[in-house]
């Protein structure tokens, strides 16, 4: 026998074993990330995190008053009692969550490229401000007790512009697929364009295109240009809307800080200050999102029925439906930024 080598027929023993346990099987798993690693990822993209949590959770609790707005703006209901009740008898329950799909993984994905772009624009427009005055409008503006400046306006205003030109590209395919997919019944055919098709019953059993067939049907009537149907109204309504949210959002919010005193709670300022900058954006872009909203909303009737449904929906006003996008942007926006704000707060706190 060969010394140092074990019979192949001997029992096994530890002794035996020149090579340790610990050599052969790790004793940590090497897919576990360490507090410190995480901690660091957290405070590095703690924007985007706290954007894409925050988002998720207030898309879902505002889908059905979305659904409401949307059917608000491309049809010619009397008032928002006789929408909600043609959804109830027509549609169903999943008239009221129709589309949620795609703002929940696209509103997500342009939520956090909106926050990304704009929180990266103001720092740089902020220190551009510095180089030229000696100050900063952001250090100004984060000191306790300070009221809003020109400068910090300017860098709000600028920074939002910007980060809703950068997200428009994203934005606007899924909001198509959407606003398609939750009107896909008003538009199936004739009888949706005449005034009283909320009491038609028959609509209840009319097929609903899903998210991926709509798309799939826009590209193949109106090719890949076909889910840019608005594009113009789109990125004019985002990026004069981001503007307006984020300035008065910062502003809202300094004020709000500055009457509570040593209330440092993100559930206080922010909420308040959520609640506010949604409804100034809206007041000015609405008309926008109408023509947006009925331009892409059509894209899949047949040729006389398209003619047929705008022309009926031309007939009512710009702001239908005003009301409940005002109650479902403030519940929205009072989640959103609340929650963005918490979820920065406790990530801040990690140690390093």
């Amino acid at each position: 026998m060969t010394i140092g080598r074990r019979s192949e027929h001997a029992p096994f023993s530890p002794a035996s074993n020149p090579t340790p346990t610990s050599a052969i099987m790790p004793t940590e798993n090497t897919w576990i990330m360490d507090d410190s690693t995480r901690n660091k990822l957290l405070k590095k993209y703690k924007t985007q995190v706290a954007s894409a949590t925050s988002s998720v959770c207030a898309t879902l609790a505002v889908t059905p008053l979305e659904n409401v707005k949307t059917r608000m703006q491309t049809h010619n209901f009397k008032n928002i009692f006789q929408c909600v009740r043609y959804l109830w008898r027509t549609e169903g329950p999943r008239g009221y969550v129709a589309g949620a799909l795609p703002p929940l993984a696209s509103v997500t994905a342009v939520r956090v490229v909106n926050f990304t772009t704009y929180n990266h624009a103001k720092h740089v427009i902020s220190d551009s401000f510095e180089r030229f005055t000696g100050v900063s409008p952001l250090d100004e503006y984060n000191k306790p007790g300070s009221t809003p400046t020109v400068t910090g306006l300017l860098t709000f205003t600028t920074a939002g512009l910007l980060a809703g030109l950068v997200a428009s590209p994203l934005a606007c395919p899924f909001e198509l697929a959407k606003n398609v997919v939750q009107t896909s019944v008003l538009v199936s055919n004739r009888a949706q364009a005449a005034p009283d098709a909320a009491r038609d019953p028959s609509l209840r059993s009319k097929p609903r295109l899903g998210t991926i067939e709509a798309i799939q049907q826009i590209v193949k009537r109106h090719g890949f240009r076909g889910l840019y149907t608005g594009f113009r109204l789109h990125a004019m309504r985002d990026t004069v809307g981001s503007a307006l949210y984020f300035s008065v959002y910062e502003t809202v919010k300094q004020v709000a800080a500055k009457e509570l005193g040593s209330d440092k709670s993100p559930f206080g300022a922010p909420m308040i200050a959520g609640a506010i900058c949604s409804t100034v954006p809206w007041f000015c872009t609405y008309p926008l999102d109408t023509r947006k909203t009925r331009a892409q909303s059509v894209l899949l009737g047949k040729t006389k029925e398209i003619g047929e449904a705008s022309a009926a929906v031309a007939k009512s006003s710009m702001y239908k439906g005003i009301s409940i996008i005002l109650i479902r942007t403030g519940v929205n926006n009072m989640i959103l930024l609340s929650l963005f704000e918490y979820i920065k707060s406790r990530i801040n706190e990690l140690p390093a």
